[in-house]
């Protein structure tokens, strides 16, 4: 090489187009994980828009479930509601007045959380989402397990509503 000339000007002692290195380089060998459906999945769930989508689509189940049985118990016997939004909400008289404003903020929430959904703030949102509404349908869990021991506390209840400070809730 000559003193003045420079190293990128001359050609390589070896191949460099791509064709040559995809026939030398078996590219299956290098990556296996990423072509087999685990390891697909393994690469969704690195993507946080992806998770955040999956972690509001959880929270939509259990948002729903919280509704379906917010509504049974409102439609038959009554519940205490403890959330003075909620029985605000309630006292309306409308269970579609109801599920408008359950659906609504839903809807609201989702997709502010949507919207952020490349934000690490967007991901944190949505699993709180995720946390609470989780929680809420264990406390139906319990609510459920415990009516069977409220039974003289419903019928109570239901017959004089001022016994339970406002907290009793139904729409017969």
């Amino acid at each position: 090489m000559e003193p003045g000339a420079s190293r990128l000007l001359m050609p390589a002692p070896w191949p460099t187009d791509l064709a040559f290195m995809s026939m030398t380089l078996d590219l299956r060998a290098i990556q296996p994980a990423e072509r087999s459906l685990p390891g697909r999945l393994l690469m969704l769930f690195r993507d946080r828009p992806f998770r955040v989508v999956l972690l509001l689509s959880i929270a939509w189940v259990l948002g729903i479930t919280d509704l379906a049985m917010t509504l049974t118990y409102l439609m038959n016997i009554g519940m205490f509601e403890g959330n003075p939004m909620a029985r605000w909400v309630i006292a309306t008289g409308s269970p579609y007045f109801l599920a408008g404003f359950k659906l609504a903020t839903m809807v609201l929430s989702s997709s502010i959380l949507f919207w952020q959904r490349r934000r690490w703030q967007g991901e944190v949102g949505a699993w709180i989402a995720v946390i609470v509404l989780g929680r809420l349908t264990l406390h139906w869990f319990d609510y459920i397990a415990g009516t069977s021991k409220m039974t003289y506390a419903f019928a109570l209840a239901s017959a004089d509503p001022s016994q339970c400070d406002g907290m009793w809730a139904t729409f017969q």
